[in-house]
């Protein structure tokens, strides 16, 4: 066998280019042509027969699957088996079988040989690639098995009728490859193989110079013609280029000298760009440290910065920017800044005018929402000056907790100047309403029979005190004694509830248990039954949430109770005037100890209020309650209480519509303790 193919090796490399390449040319175009023909046969095959006959064999299926021919392919078995014989002639369908739902065979059709029956059960599984089966519903339920055997005999004629194809198809080659070989042996092989010649001749007396007058003939005004004229004109020039070569030759090496100075020059320059790149490397380390300190003194400002160019659009910010439009960093550069921060939709003009007229502009107190809240920010557009492209940026200060401040500033001064008033006029009011309640009580005791003095005076007089007390009750007198005696003792606690704001010193703080004074102070709220004030603690839930491990806590016990039974009764009275009184109302109650503090916890789910009332709640004789149901001073009294007896503070928080919770702070460590502020949130 190695003999055998050395032999051919041998002969393939004595054979000239020519028939190497028509040889070669002819066996891969003959390959080819076999391979696909034998490809286009057995591709035919295949696809009569697994395309073919299952695309005939569905669309029997789908045929039988009619709702007028299943009922004929369901019923009387004649009828059955005639429609089955006038399924079979159409698409080479030799054999078919209607099984019923329990699986037993109901009717058949046969065309093939006798050695081929139909099953008289279901076939479990086809045994051939030409059978089929398929499953019909003649309603929900009846589940019907059709048995069909396909013609075999579909693919065996494709597979002879393409062979025979193939065999023309190789003919028709063998025919053109004769005519091509011949062609190409007169127009190609010819013209070739005298190049050849010629060139094997100059190249064999290269060293010669009567060798530069051989020249190539052209046969043909073809490519080949067109190269054998390049060739002659090639071995013209050769001479006069041998001459040049030695010439240039002589120059190469001049350039070669001088390209070894230059390159000792490049190396030079090369150190010296290193030194530079190592310097501009050091440079480009001190700019980042500087861009980072830079962007991190603007992101430690608590102040947001945003700036924009001249569409608005976001071309920078600092990380409170961001944490104000609560998106990451990536998603708000390149934005629309009313996409980034809606709530500036409303300053554009401002911001357009910055960038017209290149001047600052102030936006103040401008209301937005923010975590459900109400807050106000101030806003300083300035230019941006130094860039090519016009821009401006923005600085949004946050200002809520700065107004609050001044709330409470202007409280405390209200605060104040009352209670110097509040002194002056408990003084000059106390004389009169003393005299008042006095001379009405001893109005009473002089009309009582039970004293012996007034007895006797009756007598003396001829009066009946029996008589005098019955007309004065008859009249209504003894009511209206009642009455100015109830006022008296009611302007008498208005008073006193005034002296408070002027008292001053410290109190002594007793350590009391928290949760059994809350406990007590439920117990009195809950027995307060009063319609006429909008008090009744019988259809409210107290829910209470009381710390168990809280130990005793400094305090007045008979404030923080008249503190807390203000807060139930105000409580009380917001949720029975609510207007949705659907859901029942509920009084919650918790107490919690953080680090060194006590925090009492104080909600209902009342009518709640708006913001203009929250900022006044704690401003002396201000209530929204009708004439003759409140003073305005609970809340004012509770809050010196809290903040000024016991070194604590008292905030509140509501909703209107939804309710309210106060939240009161006392410190466990009085002697650590600071001046209180009172707090306001929203």
């Amino acid at each position: 066998m190695g003999r055998l193919n050395r032999a051919f090796y041998s002969y393939i490399s004595s054979l000239s280019l020519s028939r190497k390449l028509l040889g070669g040319l002819i066996s891969v175009v003959l390959a080819i042509a076999i391979i696909a023909t034998g490809v286009v046969m057995v591709s035919a095959y295949l696809m009569s027969k697994h395309y073919f006959l299952p695309a005939n064999v569905q669309a029997v299926v789908k045929i039988l699957s009619e709702d007028a021919v299943l009922m004929s392919l369901t019923g009387n078995v004649t009828r059955a088996e005639q429609t089955l014989a006038a399924a079979s002639e159409y698409s080479q369908i030799r054999a078919l079988a209607v099984y019923n739902p329990e699986g037993k065979l109901h009717a058949f059709y046969n065309s093939l040989p006798s050695e081929f029956t139909i099953p008289s059960q279901v076939p479990e599984r086809v045994e051939s690639e030409f059978q089929f089966m398929a499953h019909v519903e003649k309603m929900p339920g009846q589940e019907y098995t059709l048995y069909i055997q396909a013609d075999p005999s579909l693919p065996l004629f494709f597979f002879n009728f393409m062979s025979l194809a193939g065999i023309l198809i190789l003919f028709v080659f063998a025919l053109l490859t004769f005519l091509v070989t011949r062609f190409v042996r007169r127009f190609v092989t010819l013209p070739v193989l005298h190049l050849i010649r010629v060139a094997r001749k100059v190249s064999e007396e290269e060293n010669h110079h009567e060798s530069y007058g051989i020249r190539a003939r052209r046969f043909h005004k073809d490519e080949i013609g067109s190269l054998a004229t390049t060739f002659n004109t090639m071995l013209e020039r050769i001479a006069t280029r041998d001459q040049q070569l030695t010439e240039e030759r002589d120059k190469a090496e001049k350039a070669g000298r001088q390209a070894q100075q230059m390159a000792a020059q490049m190396q030079s320059s090369n150190l010296d760009l290193e030194r530079e790149m190592v310097v501009r490397k050091q440079i480009e380390k001190k700019l980042t440290r500087f861009q980072n300190y830079l962007n991190n003194i603007i992101d430690s400002m608590p102040s947001a910065l945003v700036a924009v160019d001249n569409h608005l659009k976001v071309n920078q910010c600092n990380t409170e920017a961001a944490r104000l439009a609560r998106l990451p960093f990536s998603q708000i550069i390149g934005q629309p800044l009313e996409h980034v921060l809606p709530f500036l939709y409303q300053c554009q003009s401002q911001i357009q005018k910055t960038l017209a007229e290149q001047t600052a502009q102030r936006v103040e107190k401008l209301p937005i929402k923010l975590d459900d809240s109400e807050s106000y920010l101030d806003l300083v557009i300035y230019p941006l000056s130094g860039d090519d492209t016009p821009g401006a940026v923005i600085r949004i200060d946050n200002i809520t907790q700065r107004l609050r401040l001044e709330e409470m500033m202007v409280q405390t001064e209200k605060m104040m100047s009352v209670g110097g008033l509040a002194a002056g006029m408990a003084h000059e009011i106390n004389n009169p309403l003393g005299a008042i309640i006095q001379n009405t009580q001893n109005i009473r005791r002089r009309l009582s029979p039970s004293l012996p003095a007034n007895q006797a005076a009756a007598d003396e007089e001829n009066i009946s005190l029996e008589a005098i007390n019955h007309y004065l009750q008859e009249r209504g007198i003894t009511r209206f004694l009642e009455n100015i005696q109830d006022a008296g003792v009611r302007a008498s606690k208005i008073v006193s509830n005034m002296l408070l704001f002027s008292r001053g010193g410290e109190r002594a703080l007793t350590p009391t248990p928290l949760t059994d004074l809350i406990e007590r102070t439920i117990e009195i709220a809950a027995s307060d039954f009063n319609l006429q004030k909008g008090l009744d603690f019988m259809h409210i839930r107290v829910h209470k949430e009381l710390d168990p491990t809280l130990q005793d806590v400094p305090c007045i016990a008979s404030e923080i109770q008249q503190v807390l039974l203000n807060l139930l009764k105000n409580a009380a009275f917001a949720i029975n005037h609510r207007k949705d009184k659907t859901e029942v109302g509920r009084i919650t109650l918790s107490t919690v100890k953080e680090d060194d503090r006590v925090i009492i916890t104080v909600g209902d789910n009342g009518c709640g209020m708006d913001s203009q009332v929250r900022k006044r709640i704690f401003e002396p004789f201000y209530t929204t309650k009708d004439v003759g149901k409140g003073t305005g001073l609970g809340l004012s009294v509770s809050y010196f209480i809290i903040t000024t007896h016991h070194k604590g503070t008292m905030s509140v928080f509501s909703v209107p519509g939804k309710g309210t919770e106060f939240t009161i702070s006392l410190p466990l460590d009085t002697s650590t303790v600071a001046n209180p502020v009172c707090e306001l949130p929203d």
